[in-house]
């Protein structure tokens, strides 16, 4: 290939920039609120509380707004990747989605009335939650739910009905690991009892180091215990639907009011309570944020966390490395360090086979896959 030809090559890649024109400034990290200094009007900094469709709460300093986007913001722009390339963008496309998410912060520009328009969106820190309509069309492309900002993941599930599910337990531990978020795991309605073999299971998670709740919305005990986890950070409720989140939420939180509703008799699956996801300042002198999330009845991990799925899993981090062969991916391969702790017992089964779904593709609801024997 000539040289001629190798640059043009080059200059005929493209890169993405997600959020508009790269010349725009991003917010200034040191400043809360009043005045950017490349513009003639007020730009308020804020937090994303609550919204979808378009339209979105944002708390900032001067109050709440509800806002729209900047038109520009749903632009994804492709530019040449060669620096000697003209600035002007080679293809636009338009986002079906918004791309921001509860949790995010943001700079508005008021309107009046309460209301405004979002023009910057801050680069996002901590990590992030969102599930996919499971209708078939167009809405399945659509995160039903986002949350980002988190600092940890609030795991709910009922000590009884509707059934605690601890291998959607797993999947959520993994998603939170691969951001390092802290993970919380609370057993509500245990008022109703906690029948021994989950007690066992919860012991299992507690060796491991996560935080282990028994809550009871309706008694009130483990809620002053939560609370105090909750304080000063930004958590996200998550789990499936009837469990109890917004039951939590209001012991936490009375004055929320928010809906609870009750089991589905036909199939002992909760009916969702909350379409969407909110973020609620907690009372108190330690303050925090909380978020509830729309029901999760089944979980996707992204790409990013598959790729990296052993190191989400604790209990196999001593033994990463000392596989016979590099690429193990601790499923059927021989020397494998992992299923050498799993044989001695040094990994719980129930886990692995956790672990195992998820990386060759399983859902979480089916039977135990046959412990590995060679």
């Amino acid at each position: 290939m000539s040289h001629k030809q190798h640059r043009d090559q080059r200059s005929a890649r493209l890169t993405t920039h997600p959020q508009g024109d790269p010349a725009i400034p991003s917010i200034p990290s040191t400043t809360s609120t009043g005045n950017t200094s490349n513009s003639a009007s007020p730009l308020l900094e804020g937090l994303i509380t609550n919204g979808s469709r378009g339209r979105y709460q944002v708390e900032t300093a001067s109050g709440a707004f509800w806002c729209v986007l900047r038109g520009r913001l749903r632009k994804e722009l492709i530019y040449p990747e060669s620096a000697s390339a003209r600035r002007a963008a080679h293809r636009v496309t338009v986002r079906e989605g918004d791309p921001v998410a509860i949790g995010d912060r943001v700079w508005l520009l008021p309107t009046g009335a309460g209301e405004g328009v979002i023009e910057r969106i801050a680069p996002r820190v901590g990590a992030a939650l969102a599930r996919q309509d499971p209708n078939p069309g167009r809405a399945a492309k659509r995160p039903l739910t986002s949350v980002s900002g988190l600092d940890q993941l609030v795991i709910v599930f009922a000590a009884r009905e509707p059934a605690p599910h601890p291998r959607l337990a797993d999947r959520f531990i993994a998603l939170a690991e691969a951001q390092s978020a802290a993970v919380i795991l609370c057993v509500n309605k245990a008022d109703q009892g906690i029948e021994p073999w989950l007690d066992a299971r919860l012991q299992i998670y507690t060796r491991l180091g996560y935080h282990v709740l028994r809550t009871s919305a309706a008694t009130g005990n483990g809620v002053e215990a939560l609370r105090g986890l909750l304080a000063g950070r930004v958590s996200a409720f998550a789990g499936p639907s009837g469990v109890g989140k917004s039951s939590l939420l209001n012991a936490l939180e009375p004055e929320l009011a928010l809906r609870v509703s009750a089991i589905s008799a036909s199939t002992g699956k909760g009916r969702h309570t909350t379409s969407g996801a909110q973020l609620i300042p907690l009372a108190g002198p330690g303050g925090g944020w909380i978020a509830d999330t729309a029901g999760i009845r089944a979980l996707a991990l992204n790409p990013a966390t598959l790729d990296n799925l052993p190191e989400t899993f604790r209990e196999f981090r001593p033994y990463l490395g000392a596989c016979a062969f590099s690429d193990c991916r601790h499923l059927a391969e021989p020397g494998c360090a992992i299923h050498a702790a799993l044989r001695a017992g040094a990994i719980d089964f129930v886990r692995y086979d956790s672990y195992h779904r998820l990386a060759i593709g399983l859902p979480a609801s089916a039977g135990l896959i046959p412990p590995p024997t060679a």
